[in-house]
């Protein structure tokens, strides 16, 4: 299950993956949230606060997740990813320097300094 996190800038992509998760969900929720905020501001600051693993994506769901990485690859500025899952985090710390903006990786207890660290303005 997904759903938008509330309480964030308008510039902020932000939310939450518990459970299952399938690509219409997937492309319902997060990536339409990603075209309103790539239309609207030149960089997306994004945090998703995964409660579940990705062995919980679907196939589709992972590959929607990796055609809109692409899609605004150019537009990324900050990531947090939000998990337990040490795997998780370590995958994506080691992703941080391949990709356009900067990926910062908390452990779920860590959520409150993750959404400041994502709520910060975009450079100007």
């Amino acid at each position: 299950m997904l759903a938008l996190m509330d309480n964030f800038p308008s510039h902020v992509v932000a939310y939450r993956a518990q459970g299952k998760v399938n690509g219409e969900e997937y492309k319902e929720i997060v990536v339409q949230r990603i075209a309103e905020v790539a239309k609207a501001y030149p960089q997306i600051n994004f945090i998703v606060l995964l409660e579940t693993g990705f062995e919980d994506y679907n196939l589709q769901a992972l590959l929607e997740y990796i055609k809109v990485s692409f899609e605004h690859f150019s537009k990324w500025n900050r990531m947090a990813i939000v998990s337990d899952q040490q795997w998780v985090r370590k995958i994506y710390d080691i992703l941080s320097p391949l990709v356009h903006g900067e990926i910062r990786t908390y452990r779920l207890e860590d959520r409150q300094r993750a959404s400041e660290w994502v709520s910060a303005p975009l450079p100007t």
